[in-house]
């Protein structure tokens, strides 16, 4: 999703979840990120994440309208 939302104009409930890397803004380097913790495990995603959760960093993402959460 983070690729889609990048390149394609996709709509993201939580952008905040998409910043993988939690440097404040949805990029490149979240992909890579996100990949290099699916495939090598050598890296930890910030909340929020999949579960609904608040994100503790403050960058100015938010998650306002995630379906998920209740």
């Amino acid at each position: 999703l983070v690729i889609q939302f990048m390149f394609q104009s996709y709509t993201l409930d939580c952008i905040s979840a998409a910043d993988n890397n939690d440097d404040g803004s949805v990029d490149l380097t979240d992909a890579i990120y996100l990949l290099s913790h699916i495939f090598n495990g050598t890296v930890s995603i910030p909340a929020p994440t999949a579960s609904c959760g608040v994100d503790p960093s403050l960058d100015g993402l938010d998650c306002q309208n995630h379906g998920a959460c209740p």
